[in-house]
């Protein structure tokens, strides 16, 4: 996925039995020849606990070393998958999705280097997964059941109506219906595609918001995302969203928190307590982390803000107007007014 501003990259990678007796991992080739060079000799891999495992990266093989503890600290038995996401800097968080297709019920561990108490995992804190592979029927059939493990943990608290939220922006309307754990969307998600149907991909990755959404990812064969055709802006654009006007402060050099007014406070309560924003601008786009204050009283963008503001080359008194995409709150252009006040 090219893109200005903060990456956001995804990979997957089976677990065999073989595998978690193995203390390497070959990390794929068209992701690493794109960021080899910003990949250090060591870092992080975080999964959602908190748990931090310290890897080391051979630039000359590809293979990361280290990883034979995730595995037995996670129970991991082979059949299980690990999905990578990458923002560009030094770490890689990592999310499991168990033999059966759902994302698992992490246990509550912490690397023994580490000295804190592991998180506690929420659906409110980063959604849940779930993924499924494509097969010959994805084109005859309208419907996916959802993994019968995930149903039990998460997807009870679906609503009848779901908003299905594409990785290209694009969003449209889907049916859940409870008895049979079923969701109608395939149909429908080729025609907002454009393709005749879904077996061009391998395998859809499914992220449940906690709320009414769900995200939908496609990988390759070699379980590297693609990303689907078209923009949100296809579709055109809504005349809603939410400003901001940079103030001093937003332009310090490791500055993060950066406010939104209450007055879009109906915008800011569609967002779990930290969630993530993508930003559009003719072919650039950013990953943005927005967050609740501990009182759940305002709202501020904090991961990604830097990368946005240096691309974008704002100023002090600039306005960033940002409209979001038909039906979604998690999609946005945006529209920069160089210092307004100027031409008063």
């Amino acid at each position: 996925m090219d893109s200005c501003g903060l990456i956001c990259e995804k990979f997957v990678k089976l677990i065999s039995r073989k595998d978690i007796g193995m203390n390497e991992m070959t990390l794929p080739s068209d992701f690493c020849s794109k960021y080899i060079n910003r990949l250090p000799g060591s870092f992080h891999l975080i999964l959602r606990t908190g748990y931090r495992l310290p890897v080391f990266f051979n630039k000359g093989r590809l293979i990361l070393n280290g990883v034979y503890c995730l595995f037995r600290d996670f129970g991991l038995k082979g059949g299980e998958m690990l999905l990578f996401e990458y923002f560009g800097r030094e770490d890689i968080n990592v999310y499991i999705i168990g033999i059966n297709g759902s994302e698992v019920e992490y246990p509550h561990v912490i690397h023994h280097l580490q000295t804190c108490h592991p998180r506690r995992v929420t659906v409110g804190n980063g959604g849940w997964r779930f993924a499924l592979f494509v097969d010959a029927t994805f084109g005859f059939h309208d419907d996916i059941e959802a993994p019968i493990t995930f149903m039990e943990r998460r997807g009870y608290d679906f609503t009848v109506s779901l908003r299905i939220v594409l990785s290209n922006g694009k969003v449209f309307w889907a049916k859940f219906t409870l008895e049979t754990r079923k969701i109608s969307c395939l149909r429908r998600m080729s025609e907002v595609l454009g393709v005749p149907d879904l077996k061009c991909f391998h395998m859809l990755l499914f992220t449940y918001d906690g709320v009414s959404a769900i995200n939908v990812s496609a990988f390759d064969e070699h379980l590297y995302e693609t990303v689907f055709p078209g923009s949100p802006l296809c579709n055109g654009v809504r005349a809603s969203g939410f400003a901001l006007t940079i103030k001093q402060s937003n332009m310090l050099p490791d500055y993060y928190g950066v406010d939104i007014s209450s007055d879009y406070q109906d915008i800011c309560n569609m967002w779990g307590r930290i969630d993530y924003i993508h930003v559009y601008d003719n072919n650039c786009s950013w990953r943005l982390e927005v967050r609740k204050r501990s009182d759940w009283k305002g709202t501020y963008i904090h991961d990604g803000w830097l990368e946005f503001r240096n691309s974008l080359e704002l100023d002090v008194d600039d306005l960033c107007i940002f409209q979001f995409c038909r039906e979604s709150y998690n999609h946005f252009t945006v529209r920069v007014i160089k210092n307004p006040g100027d031409d008063h």
